[in-house]
């Protein structure tokens, strides 16, 4: 079994996430042989990406031995622990431990502050829902919705975009009118900019280049 301790260089996971973006998640999934995330999603400004597809191509990066999805475990205990340990805000794992919680959605946005260029998108999607719960992790990403009669969160509201689950079962993503990360100006070119010239160009490929430039890999 993989030792999850292993993987330790935050780059690493950096770069896998970048390629993500570059791919695509079909692609990406494809690549590194990973289904679809059903639970655990590692969660930034510019997205939402499978936890353990992430941490087997950022182990890749780091050790160089690729790992498939039967190798190591994708839960708390495992893939998904780790992304949180090394700081990353990971859906599903949600502690308790410093939640806000709110049993009114406009209290919930109150304290989340999204941006009020985002506010109307945001009152539309909530017309026709009906959640019991709202609540906001120590961290502070998204709000957390539960809808009545569930346990677990069905929908995030993130500062540039809204996840949730359809009634059937697939989930859909609704981009927010301010989001320059995911609309690809600024930070987010700059980020593909640097990981386009610290991997391989080779189609198919990737990797992260050695200092020496040449891929070892190809």
């Amino acid at each position: 079994m993989v030792s999850y301790a292993a993987l330790t260089e935050r780059n690493a996971v950096d770069d896998a996430i970048a390629e993500f973006d570059r791919l695509g998640r079909d692609a990406f999934l494809e690549k590194y042989g990973f289904g679809e995330a059903k639970e655990y999603f590692l969660v930034t400004e510019r997205g939402r990406y499978d936890s353990k597809a992430i941490f087997g191509a950022a182990y890749e990066r780091q050790h160089g031995t690729r790992l498939g999805p039967s190798d190591f475990n994708g839960g708390k205990n495992g893939a998904a622990g780790r992304l949180a340990q090394l700081g990353y805000t990971v859906e599903g794992l949600e502690s308790a431990a410093g939640r806000l919680s709110f049993a009114v959605f406009a209290d919930a946005m109150a304290e989340f502050k999204p941006p009020i260029a985002n506010a109307h998108a945001i009152h539309a999607f909530m017309a026709d829902k009906d959640f019991q719960e709202f609540y906001i992790p120590a961290s502070r990403p998204y709000i957390a919705m539960i809808s009545r009669g569930g346990n677990r969160p069905s929908a995030w509201i993130h500062r540039g975009f809204i996840t949730h689950r359809k009634e059937d079962g697939t989930w859909d993503e609704i981009a927010l009118p301010e989001n320059r990360l995911r609309d690809g100006g600024g930070m987010r070119q700059r980020r593909r900019e640097e990981s386009d010239s610290r991997t391989c160009s080779t189609p198919g490929c990737g990797m992260v280049l050695p200092p020496s430039g040449v891929c070892d890999n190809c």
